[in-house]
């Protein structure tokens, strides 16, 4: 989670108006699911989160790690946003490219919707990902928790600063 006082400083420096941009990642393995959101609000600053989640496969860490992600970003008054992110099937699916399927996509894409519409303007882009080493590295440190460390439902927020060699831990 983003401290109080910078998140206030956030709010307050004027930083609603520009373009933010977010980069998101999902990863899933044997011992979890882990979510990467790389948010740079105009300031230039940098926020970087990996958070540890109970198993969800690939494709909903994908979603999850979006929504997470703009989420963030609206709660710091983010009005502009680009967003991107390695999973063609996020991005094409909300788009309408690939059919979706199966209900609990489906759901995930009406919730993107319905959290992209609290944006202004917002695009959505495919970034691949061999271009995303460090959503990759981020997903992956959040996704190496063991899953039995949590009850259901229980997210771990692994918060890394930049600048800093400190990395903080929280668990709910």
């Amino acid at each position: 989670m983003i401290p109080k006082v910078d998140k206030e400083l956030l709010l307050t420096s004027g930083t609603s108006s520009g373009v933010w941009t977010l980069y998101t990642d999902g990863a899933s393995n044997t011992k979890g699911s882990g979510l990467w959101i790389i948010l740079k609000p105009p300031t230039g600053d940098i926020i970087k989160q990996s958070i540890g989640s109970v198993h969800l496969t690939n494709n909903e860490a994908e979603y999850e790690a979006m929504i997470a992600g703009l989420e963030l970003a609206k709660s710091l008054g983010a009005e502009i946003i680009e967003a991107k992110c390695d999973s063609l099937l996020v991005v094409n699916q909300l788009d309408g490219t690939f059919e979706v399927k199966d209900d609990r996509m489906r759901r995930y894409v009406e919730k993107l919707q319905v959290v992209l519409r609290r944006f202004k303007e917002w695009t959505l882009d495919h970034v691949p990902g061999d271009q995303n080493n460090e959503a990759d590295a981020l997903a992956n440190l959040g996704s190496s928790i063991e899953s039995e460390e949590f009850n259901s439902g229980t997210v771990a927020y692994i918060e890394v600063d930049i600048g800093s060699s400190t990395i903080e831990a929280e668990k709910s």
